[in-house]
């Protein structure tokens, strides 16, 4: 579909007027918010594959004399993370560009990375809004589940027992999960990440700041010390999730650490203009490969809310 003068009258009309473009000083793109949420991978292959261990399980006693018991290291799950491929692609016709009195179509470039912008704030959320159903990890458990399955057995959860809207007393109740169900595949227990981004809806903007920042219980009328205050917590607000704005996010600040993964195959970028040699239209692109994906639940934490 080509842009013709007539789409945007008002940019050819030779009258007096005034327009507030899009994007100008005065309305503005969000800051990125992924970018602090995944942790950024490139890659030149067409998928990368995700392949988790069992280290050895507990060491048993050995008696006296006795031989000793061996194990081998074990191979758990997989998981296979494809790049998908976005394009978008405007043309215009020679009079509209030659006619843009008011400069809207020269500013094609900004608006094609901004609706680019949009769409990868908008897939980096659908992780987290689908990580209690069809948002999986190598294990091909929900991302965030209460039954992670264990290579040797057992199973570990990053997800309340009883959903439960944001609080100090639910928050407090996770970092205790993340304490006592960080393990391994072999069912050791580790050290979870040291800080945490709590991700949330605008509508639980003033409610996380509240319980994060408050150096007294910030719930009850006594002077009790907030120990979250205490805690590397950082408050995330994305506007982007929207599905259900009482659920709630723990994601690591430790890039290693994290288990979301943004697989980079071709960068955003805009290919030189191209003409119509029919028509005269100008023809200008963008393009990019890349997708957002789960591959370990560890570190990570959720719940839906109550």
């Amino acid at each position: 579909m080509a842009q013709l003068r007539s789409t945007i009258p008002a940019n050819v009309d030779n009258v007096d007027k005034v327009m507030t473009a899009l994007l100008n000083k005065n309305v503005r793109e969000y800051s990125p918010i992924f970018t602090k949420l995944f942790r950024k991978q490139t890659t030149v292959r067409k998928f990368e594959r995700t392949v988790t261990v069992a280290p050895y399980g507990d060491v048993p006693q050995k008696p006296e004399g006795e031989e000793y018991a061996t194990d081998i290291i074990q191979q758990a799950y997989t998981k296979d993370v494809t790049p998908l491929e976005w394009g978008l692609m405007a043309e215009m016709t020679e009079t509209a560009e030659e006619d843009d009195l008011e400069n809207i179509l020269s500013q094609k470039g900004k608006f094609l990375v901004h609706a680019m912008h949009q769409v990868m704030e908008k897939y980096a959320a659908d992780v987290f809004e689908n990580g209690f159903t069809t948002q999986t990890t190598a294990d091909a458990v929900a991302l965030y589940s209460t039954a992670h399955t264990l290579k040797r057995g057992g199973t570990a959860k990053n997800r309340p027992s009883s959903d439960a809207d944001l609080s100090t007393t639910a928050l407090a109740q996770g970092f205790i999960d993340l304490d006592t169900d960080t393990k391994l595949e072999s069912g050791h227990l580790v050290m979870p990440a040291k800080g945490y981004y709590l991700q949330v809806a605008p509508a639980n903007r003033f409610n996380a700041i509240k319980i994060v920042k408050s150096v007294k219980d910030p719930e009850s009328a006594n002077n009790a010390v907030n120990p979250l205050s205490d805690l590397d917590i950082t408050v995330v607000v994305n506007p982007y999730l929207d599905t259900d704005t009482d659920a709630w996010y723990l994601v690591p600040k430790e890039k290693e650490a994290n288990g979301l993964v943004f697989l980079e195959r071709k960068a955003v970028y805009q290919p030189a203009p191209q003409t119509d040699a029919r028509t005269g239209n100008r023809l200008y692109k963008l393009r990019a490969r890349m997708v957002w994906d789960s591959i370990d639940w560890r570190n990570s934490y959720g719940t839906v809310g109550a």
